[in-house]
C-alpha cells in the first residue's frame, strides 16, 4: 500500500514538473536562450530548486550536433514574485552533450530533476538530474539510470560536479522458450557528514552498490526463475577540485 502511494506521488510530481514546461516556460526560455535547434518537448524539465526562493531548474534538450548525441541546455532561472514566466531571468547556464544512444542500443527515454538535497558543504548545495535510457529490443531488454550533480559557485557559474554516474543498470537476454539470464546493478548515493569535509571543503559521496542476477529455465512444463544471492559493496566518490571521481572500493 505504501509503495503504491509512493508511486502515485512520484507520477504526480513528474506530471506537475512537466506541466510547468507545458505552460510555455520551456518554449519562452528556449527562445530567450537563442538555441537554434528544435526543442524536444517530451524531455524538457521545469522544477523548483528547493531551498532557493523563486529559483527553478529548466532543462532544454535538443538533438546534438554530433550523431548519436543529445544537447542539454541546463538553466537556473529566477522566477518573478508574481509568477509571470515571461519575466523569468536566466541566472546561470551550462550546455552539455550526452549520448542519446548508449550501449545495448539504449536510447534516452526520460530526464528528471532529482528531488534529493545534496548539501556538499555549508555554502554549497547542488541539484541532480537523472537520465533514463531504455532498449526496445524484445530479446535483449536493458535499461539504465545516471545521476549528474550541478552547483552554482559564488560567481553564479553553473558547474558540473558529477558527470552521469550510473546508479542503475538492468540487462538480460531471452533465449528459446522461457530461457533467459538477467543482471541488475543498483547504486545508492549519500552525502558523507559535513564534518568530514573540513580541510577538503566539499563532502565525499558514499556509494552502496548491490548486484544481483537471475536465470529463467524450463523445468517440466513450468518456467522457473532462480536468483543468486545479491552481492554488496561500498565505495567513495571524492571531489578533486573540479569533479567527483571514484576514490576507493571495498
Amino acid at each position: 500500500m505504501q509503495r503504491a502511494a509512493l508511486l502515485v506521488f512520484l507520477v504526480a510530481l513528474h506530471a506537475s514538473a512537466h506541466a510547468a514546461c507545458q505552460s510555455g516556460l520551456a518554449e519562452r526560455l528556449h527562445e530567450k536562450a537563442g538555441t537554434q535547434r528544435m526543442l524536444i518537448h517530451e524531455l524538457t524539465v521545469c522544477h523548483p530548486w528547493h531551498g532557493h526562493l523563486g529559483r527553478s531548474v529548466v532543462v532544454l534538450p535538443t538533438q546534438g550536433a554530433a550523431p548519436g548525441t543529445l544537447d542539454l541546455d541546463i538553466l537556473v532561472v529566477q522566477q518573478p514574485d508574481n509568477g509571470n514566466s515571461d519575466r523569468s531571468t536566466i541566472v546561470a547556464r551550462q550546455r552539455q552533450s550526452v549520448p542519446s544512444r548508449g550501449t545495448d542500443a539504449m536510447a534516452v527515454s526520460d530526464i528528471e530533476f532529482d528531488t534529493a538535497r545534496y548539501r556538499l558543504s555549508a555554502q554549497l548545495q547542488s541539484f541532480g538530474l537523472r537520465i533514463y535510457r531504455r532498449s526496445m529490443a524484445a530479446d535483449q531488454p536493458a535499461s539504465s539510470e545516471t545521476l549528474s550533480l550541478y552547483a552554482l559557485d559564488r560567481g553564479n557559474q553553473l558547474r558540473l560536479l558529477l558527470d552521469e554516474f550510473e546508479t542503475r543498470r538492468e540487462r538480460g537476454h531471452w533465449g528459446p522458450g522461457c530461457a533467459g539470464h538477467f543482471e541488475k546493478q543498483e547504486r545508492q548515493l549519500s552525502v558523507a557528514p559535513l564534518a568530514a569535509a573540513e580541510g577538503k571543503g566539499v563532502a565525499d559521496l558514499q556509494v552502496r552498490q548491490t548486484e544481483s542476477s537471475s536465470v529463467n529455465e524450463l523445468q517440466g512444463d513450468e518456467c522457473v526463475e532462480s536468483s543468486e544471492l545479491p552481492r554488496f559493496s561500498e565505495s567513495t566518490l571524492r571531489f578533486d577540485g573540479h569533479q567527483y571521481h571514484m576514490a576507493n572500493s571495498n
